[in-house]
């Protein structure tokens, strides 16, 4: 007879536990991880507002950004600049970036604001190859604005780690073998950025030049393509002179170019 009883209570045990679990996540931690599967669903859903919904409108972001050769670039953006990357990310379907909490490090949380830093593991793609993984430490600040949680700000850092870290991806099209153009996607903060650029491989006072939107290059007789005096590669044909000039514009933000 006593056994019902029994079933009953833990029954009863279990679902207290659920339910005192469940309401134990904080809300700035739950703000992180809204904004987390919100920003991985953005390439499928196309709306941005489901992002921004979350932050304020003083919202400021800070970033580090430490490459696989160690070389580290910082940027600073507000809600706009946000608002504006994010649209690019919509339009940019060659490019996907998604990212997943690994580890919960600091939690504090206020009746007002509350603060959250997280390990958090991300994955960029380009035309669904991989370009580069690795670990973002992002510490976000959350504050109640009109009764609704909204992050104000966010200091991020985030490391480039493994062989096929740092991996840029350019689409090089060229008109007969004198002109080139060039869409490069690089790393830059915790997205990847493009830039499209066009060369021109001609002749000037009787030496070879590849020509460049903002400077030229001499490619040598020998084979040679030099930046002034310095020596920065070796080409053969057009094409191979243009990727030497690509490869070194690149150099301290790539650790390889894909070419497609």
């Amino acid at each position: 007879m006593k056994k019902p009883m029994v079933f009953k209570l833990v029954a009863a045990v279990l679902l207290l536990t659920s339910y005192v679990g469940f309401s134990q996540e904080k809300p700035v931690t739950n703000l992180l991880n809204k904004y987390i599967k919100a920003s991985n669903d953005l390439s499928a859903t196309k709306q941005k507002n489901t992002v921004l919904a979350l932050f304020d409108d003083k919202y400021k972001n800070n970033t580090a950004f430490v490459g696989l050769s160690g070389v580290v670039k910082r940027s600073t953006t507000g809600f706009e600049q946000f608002s504006r990357q994010l649209d690019e990310s919509i339009k940019n379907k060659k490019y996907t970036f998604k990212m997943q909490v690994r580890d919960i490090v600091h939690e504090s949380q206020k009746e007002k604001a509350g603060t959250v830093s997280a390990l958090v593991n991300f994955e960029s793609k380009v035309d669904g190859k991989v370009a580069e993984s690795g670990t973002i430490l992002m510490s976000l600040v959350g504050t109640l604005v009109r009764g609704e949680w909204k992050i104000i700000q966010n200091n991020t850092v985030r490391v480039s780690e493994g062989k096929d870290i740092g991996n840029c991806v350019c689409y090089l099209f060229s008109k007969g073998t004198s002109f080139f153009g060039a869409e490069t996607y690089y790393p830059a903060g915790v997205e990847y950025d493009k830039e499209f650029q066009s060369f021109r491989v001609g002749t000037r006072d009787g030496k070879r030049v590849v020509k460049g939107d903002d400077k030229d290059y001499t490619w040598a007789e020998n084979g040679d393509v030099l930046d002034g005096s310095r020596k920065i590669g070796h080409a053969s044909t057009p094409e191979e002179a243009v990727k030497v000039v690509l490869n070194f514009l690149y150099a301290e933000t790539c650790t390889e170019i894909k070419f497609s």
